[in-house]
């Protein structure tokens, strides 16, 4: 059994999270620039067993794609060639950033939130990995 791992793709940075092994909880981990993203795939999974990538699909409020649907469908696209055995999974990424700010702030990281927007975009993949576990089960 492996982990999951949860991705908020943007034109300029992705949030990175992890799954448990037993893909119960979801964690951020980590936010990176969306050009480096293979990289840093490879260079903390390349010996990992995973069970699953789940990639935020962006999407307007009557379910249209966005800009960044292709975004993300074209860096979907080069990691399914970089890992052939990764299985890819899509998951509704609507209001997650809203949602990792809204809990930065009623935790009091509304400041370092401004700061590292990196925090949210890591957060916004937790939720987004959280999301498709709870379906999952």
């Amino acid at each position: 059994m492996g982990i999951c791992i949860g991705l908020d793709i943007g034109t300029a940075r992705t949030g990175i999270a992890e799954s448990d092994p037993s893909s119960t909880f979801a964690f951020p981990m980590r936010c990176v620039r969306t050009g480096d993203l293979l990289d840093d795939l490879r260079s903390h999974y390349q010996n990992e067993a995973i069970d699953g990538l789940v990639i935020g699909l962006p999407k307007r409020l009557n379910g249209e794609p966005t800009h960044g649907t292709g975004i993300a469908q074209s860096v979907a696209v080069t990691i399914q060639k970089a890992f052939p055995s990764w299985t890819i999974h899509w998951e509704d990424e609507r209001f997650t950033s809203k949602i990792a700010a809204h809990a930065a702030a009623i935790s009091g990281n509304r400041k370092a939130v401004k700061k590292d927007k990196g925090k949210l975009d890591a957060s916004a993949a937790a939720i987004i990995l959280d999301s498709y576990l709870t379906h999952k089960s």
